[in-house]
């Protein structure tokens, strides 16, 4: 099968959980106003969105190494970026402790 093929099979499974696990984290955590919501969560979509392209890239280029276990470890912890985020704009609505 063409690599192309497979990355974007890859790429159509790990997409729902790139995307979907910080939305349903906004949606159910955090007292925000509605409107601070919406920002949040457009944000958390396109950090989703930078990170996957970065993850991707930096997957691909692993693999053609013959490095399978660092590129599927770098995909595991690319999960994380878009909570980073979310942590950040939490603690900065919050104000300071």
């Amino acid at each position: 099968m063409d690599d192309t093929i497979v990355w974007a099979i890859i790429a159509a499974f790990y997409a729902p959980l790139r995307y979907l696990l910080p939305v349903m984290v906004l949606f159910i955590t955090g007292n925000e106003t509605e409107q601070v919501r919406g920002t949040l969560i457009r944000r958390a979509l396109l950090d989703s969105t930078l990170s996957m392209v970065l993850a991707f890239l930096l997957v691909v280029y692993l693999t053609r190494q013959g490095r399978i276990s660092a590129a599927m470890l770098g995909l595991f912890a690319s999960m994380g970026m878009p909570f980073i985020r979310i942590w950040r704009h939490r603690r900065e609505i919050a104000g300071p402790a």
